[in-house]
């Protein structure tokens, strides 16, 4: 294997082989020589497990479908064959849709998540068996869709609501100016346990719903690091963290 892979890369060797056997399928005992281009750039996680294994499984035959230049692979492969959910699913399937790749094959627990990429069919897999039956035509899959308005018209709804503070009418005046001229508040008292985190905590509440832009550039943030869950395949609500405020200047750019 070249092209700069990291210990994660490199491991997918012994995943693939295994997965591959468990699938029912027998390969030769044979060298196998794979070149990740482009060669300078590090290749990082488990992503390249599923395109690896196709391809394998391409050159041995065991797929017979042509019609594959203008499809992406991406997917980890358990040791028993199944495809498991990975990260950064959402940038990866947008950089996909401006390259003008027509479709992406990935697991099936992150085929929501894709699917809010318009102009790209999405189809989502549990296992390599699955996927190589559906390759060779044996079976049919259903692309996964999303309606964004239906998701959008909802309501958001947050955890803590600024209409439920009681009292503190300074305190509250400052965070609404501070919310409607988009200017940074510093909350400061001495005594602990007064409600400054909960009021902090309220103002999305107050704040203009997010577009269609900052909801997708949000997306891809939580999609990296791994905080999109199924049922909310789009992030549509302002989002806040609480760093500990003993937190580094490097630390609070890489925490998430």
């Amino acid at each position: 294997m070249f092209g700069l892979p990291d210990a994660s890369v490199k491991e997918s060797k012994e995943r693939i082989k295994a997965a591959i056997k468990n699938s029912g399928l027998k390969l030769e005992s044979r060298k196998i020589v794979i070149n990740l281009s482009p060669a300078d750039t590090r290749k990082e996680g488990s992503i390249y497990d599923l395109p690896m294994a196709i391809g394998i499984l391409m050159s041995n035959k065991y797929i017979s479908n042509p019609n594959l230049e203008e499809t992406v692979f991406v997917g980890e492969l358990s040791l028993d064959g199944k495809i498991n959910r990975v990260n950064g699913i959402f940038p990866i399937t947008l950089e996909a849709m401006k390259l003008g790749i027509k479709r992406i094959i990935l697991p099936k627990d992150n085929a929501k998540e894709a699917s809010v990429v318009q102009n790209i069919e999405v189809i989502g897999v549990t296992c390599l068996t699955e996927l190589i039956e559906y390759l060779n035509n044996n079976i049919t899959l259903d692309k996964e869709v999303i309606n964004l308005e239906n998701i959008f018209n909802k309501k958001n709804k947050y955890e803590m609501d600024f209409k439920s503070v009681k009292g503190q009418k300074s305190v509250k005046r400052a965070l609404e100016v501070s919310a409607a001229g988009g200017h940074n508040c510093l909350l400061i008292r001495l005594s602990s346990a007064l409600g400054k985190t909960m009021m902090a905590k309220c103002i999305p509440s107050i704040l203009p719903d997010l577009s269609l832009e900052e909801a997708l550039e949000t997306t891809k943030i939580h999609s990296v690091a791994g905080l999109i869950k199924s049922e909310t395949p789009i992030i549509t609500t302002r989002v806040f963290r609480s760093p500990h405020h003993t937190i580094s200047g490097p630390s609070l750019v890489r925490w998430r």
